[in-house]
């Protein structure tokens, strides 16, 4: 179950990055400003979507001097996101993510992990604090802390993390939110202890 996960994980985040569409107002050497979507741009060339009906107009980046890009905040209070954790390391996590968001900066989230392997069931329930204290327009940059529990049959280990990351909101997708994050994981029992820096990507559809 949780491969057929990883991959539509893989693919959403291809699919929302090649479609998301950023808003802006670009702002010419001549002094005239055009509003609207930026659909792609090169070394030579921008292509923004008018906001006025012109259809898709052609730029010349030499004759650009500063593009302002939309920085409106996003309101997550009271929203659920629904979606998978992927962590990549020599054995994946993948974990089914429920992201509630408490107010506009503070959320609580349970990470949910099973799979088997070789006979041996594995379990594991985390619970997640992050309060964002960044927000640049489509992105939030945050700050957590987390613990749980894992269990492989009759044995059970606890799981503590310190993490920091981004989450992504495309402008056309609202409710889908794409992030990274980077962090400090220790585990103990199950037979060892293990501590190590880890990274970890993750895509959710919110409510």
């Amino acid at each position: 179950m949780f491969s057929k996960l990883r991959l539509l994980l893989v693919l959403l985040i291809g699919w929302t990055l090649t479609a998301t569409a950023y808003g802006a107002v670009v702002h010419l050497n001549s002094g005239e400003s055009l509003s609207g979507r930026i659909q792609g741009m090169d070394e030579q060339m921008l292509y923004l979507e008018s906001d006025r009906g012109f259809g898709v107009l052609k730029v010349e980046r030499v004759d650009i001097r500063l593009i302002e890009f939309d920085a409106a905040e996003r309101n997550l209070a009271r929203k659920l996101g629904i979606g998978l954790h992927y962590r990549p390391s020599t054995v994946p996590e993948e974990r089914i993510s429920l992201k509630n968001w408490l107010s506009p900066i503070d959320s609580l989230e349970l990470l949910i992990g099973y799979h088997e392997e070789m006979d041996i069931t594995h379990f594991s329930l985390e619970g997640r604090f992050a309060r964002v204290v960044l927000n640049e327009g489509g992105h939030n940059l945050f700050l957590g802390a987390g613990a749980g529990f894992e269990s492989e049959e009759d044995e059970r280990g606890t799981l503590f993390r310190l993490f920091t990351g981004s989450e992504f909101f495309p402008i056309n997708y609202p409710n889908v939110g794409l992030s990274a994050e980077l962090g400090l994981r220790r585990q103990q029992g199950l037979g060892s202890t293990e501590q190590g820096f880890y990274n970890a990507l993750a895509a959710r559809y919110y409510f």
